[in-house]
């Protein structure tokens, strides 16, 4: 029962985490608002390869040897920072670019699954957010002595929360409804979002 409620406890702090606005939120509602669902589930499939790396990383303990090691921590932060200021820089560089006729309009961006599917690891490897709950409040709320099933039921709850708030992203912004009303106000959404990841970049390279 003490086991069952610290699970409980574990899901309960991570969706938090989850659903706190964040990089993964503005890249996957972007995307699939764009019509790129295809393309938003590979990402999601990166994401969830990044929750998993980072509690299995947590598990073997290496969270307390970033603990011990600030600078590795702020690699990780300064690397995430660098990736969001260039990703809000490309969706800024979108929604600032002239408007092409409807006879020269190019075609829908669309990227391979490879590279959606590193977008996604790349930035859930590097979301702040999700480094800071692993390395520290994960280490607090985990029980000391759990015996080897608590840990593989830790990865199988990470993971399918991951992948069942991601994809659920996914599909609200992807519904016709949401999609007709977003091309009409595209060139605002990307501004808005691409400012947002650069401000979330900058926040987090000023950070300490």
């Amino acid at each position: 029962m003490a086991y069952l409620s610290s699970l409980l406890l574990i899901a309960g702090i991570y969706l938090a985490v989850l659903a706190s606005p964040g990089p993964n939120f503005f890249i996957l509602s972007q995307m699939a608002l764009e019509g790129r669902r295809q393309e938003a589930r590979q990402v999601v499939l990166g994401l969830v390869t990044g929750s998993v790396f980072w509690v299995t990383v947590a598990l073997a303990g290496l969270s307390t040897l970033l603990g011990q090691h600030p600078w590795l921590t702020t690699a990780v932060r300064l690397l995430g920072a660098a990736y969001l200021v260039w990703y809000g820089a490309q969706l800024l560089r979108a929604a600032l670019a002239p408007r092409p006729a409807a006879a020269d309009a190019p075609a829908a961006r669309h990227a391979t699954p490879w590279a959606a599917y590193r977008t996604g690891l790349l930035t859930g490897m590097t979301n702040p957010k999700g480094a800071a709950f692993w390395t520290s409040a994960f280490a607090a709320i985990f029980p000391v002595g759990a015996p080897a099933w608590f840990y593989a039921a830790t990865i199988v709850l990470v993971t399918l929360l991951s992948l069942g708030w991601h994809w659920g992203i996914t599909a609200v912004f992807g519904t016709p409804a949401l999609r007709s009303g977003y091309l009409r106000v595209e060139r605002g959404v990307n501004g808005l979002a691409g400012m947002a990841l650069v401000a979330l970049g900058i926040q987090r390279c000023l950070a300490r």
